[in-house]
């Protein structure tokens, strides 16, 4: 029978990895990336980054609803500072993260900007297939009542 303490390291081990989830997009899918994103985080220890990194999660992933395949995948990691999220989608254009503020009473083009102020970093990778949307938050910027 194998130690209780050995099963307790796996488990550990397991979730200070990775998470990784792919889907179809729809707007109940949200509050799926949102819970599981509170899980996550509860277990690496980082509460502070809930509220944020689920508000993120949030707009990243419903950027995917303008893409022709609504399939998409989201991921969370760890980093030294913080988490870091990807969502990977199919569309081949790259969207350009704002520096400046949008017309607020626009009918969009809020979502990335927002994301750009509650993340440390943000950015646009090209994939062979379409794209990564990627965000990092980080806990220095929670404690210090800043966002970049």
């Amino acid at each position: 029978m194998p130690d209780q303490s050995t099963d307790e390291i796996d488990v550990i081990e397991v979730l200070d990895q990775p998470c990784s989830i792919r889907m179809e997009y729809s707007p109940h899918r949200l509050e799926q990336i949102r819970r599981i994103i509170g899980a996550r985080l509860r277990c690496w220890g980082l509460h502070e980054l809930v509220y944020d990194t689920s508000f993120v999660a949030t707009e990243l992933c419903s950027n995917v609803r303008h893409c022709g395949d609504s399939t998409f995948e989201f991921a969370i990691g760890r980093t030294a500072r913080g988490v870091r999220l990807e969502v990977t989608d199919t569309s081949p254009g790259l969207v350009v993260i704002p520096t400046e503020p949008p017309d607020f009473l626009g009918t969009g083009g809020r979502g990335l900007f927002l994301v750009s102020v509650y993340a440390s970093a943000v950015g646009v990778l090209p994939t062979p297939t379409g794209k990564v949307v990627w965000a990092e938050l980080a806990l220095g910027d929670i404690d210090s009542g800043e966002a970049n």
